[in-house]
């Protein structure tokens, strides 16, 4: 239907019509059919796929690491209270939580492996020679394969492991407040011309709802070790997500704990 439309007449639609959608938009651009469908296809698998990984990795490793879990809820507390919902505002004023979710991004890049096709003849600084040393040529038209996964975890990309600095492959939000990685070092989202579009809006979703779950929620139980015994299987296709599920029991806060706490909304 969307497609039979004339120019006119998607140009009249906005995005305040109750039936406007993102394929109005595209027509508008193009009625190359398949055009259209490889974007809806991206938009469905960037827009929800990964951000749906993201999440459930975070609630796994904050089940495991409940003093993390307690930090991130005492800031959503302070920053937002127990109902309200946030605002961008709020989101941008939570390092912490802006911590978990850049450290669970590190250790659980979205996208794990990833695939370039140099448009002319060129080199890499490293990788050629008898030690990997030397530059290494790449040819016009050569698949190059390389992994955020791996490289994210690569102990020599980091500071030496220290009362501040925890091992790389350990969960530390911690390390966030004074470690800042080098560009092309840190790319969950990719990096340079092909850097993903949606990266801002991804992490604003993905804060809001850990606000709104945490605020609802004070404690998780983690089910996972009778399954993985503390190695989470990792599911790679497309996005990376957790091969077993999430197995974790959320406890609901109440009225008396924030009470305590001296977290109650004006409206509660």
């Amino acid at each position: 239907m969307t497609l039979r439309m004339s120019p006119d007449e998607l140009g009249s639609k906005t995005s305040s019509d109750k039936d406007y959608t993102f394929l109005h938009r595209l027509a508008l651009f193009t009625r190359d059919r398949k055009s259209i469908r490889d974007q809806v296809i991206a938009v469905l698998l960037a827009g929800r796929d990964t951000t749906a990984g993201t999440l459930s990795w975070a609630i796994y490793e904050l089940a495991r690491h409940p003093e993390c879990l307690a930090k991130m809820r005492r800031e959503i507390l302070d920053v937002v209270g127990p109902t309200k919902p946030p605002t961008y505002e709020h989101l941008k004023n939570m390092p912490y939580l802006k911590a978990v979710i850049n450290e669970t991004l590190r250790l659980y890049p979205s996208v794990p492996f990833n695939l370039r096709i140099a448009l002319r003849d060129c080199t890499l600084p490293r990788g050629g020679g008898p030690d990997a040393s030397e530059p290494m040529p790449v040819l016009k038209n050569t698949k190059v394969g390389y992994s955020a996964l791996v490289m994210q975890r690569r102990p020599e990309l980091y500071p030496p492991v220290s009362d501040t600095f925890a091992d790389v492959a350990v969960f530390s939000p911690e390390r966030w407040a004074h470690w800042h990685p080098k560009p092309h070092e840190y790319i969950p989202f990719n990096a340079g011309p092909r850097i993903c579009i949606g990266q801002q809006f991804a992490l604003t979703e993905m804060s809001y709802v850990l606000v709104r779950l945490f605020q609802r929620y004070s404690r998780l139980d983690s089910h996972m070790f009778a399954l993985d015994g503390g190695n989470p299987v990792l599911k790679a296709d497309v996005v990376l997500s957790p091969g077993q599920g999430v197995h974790v029991a959320f406890w609901e806060s109440d009225k008396k704990e924030h009470e305590a706490l001296g977290h109650v909304d004006q409206t509660d």
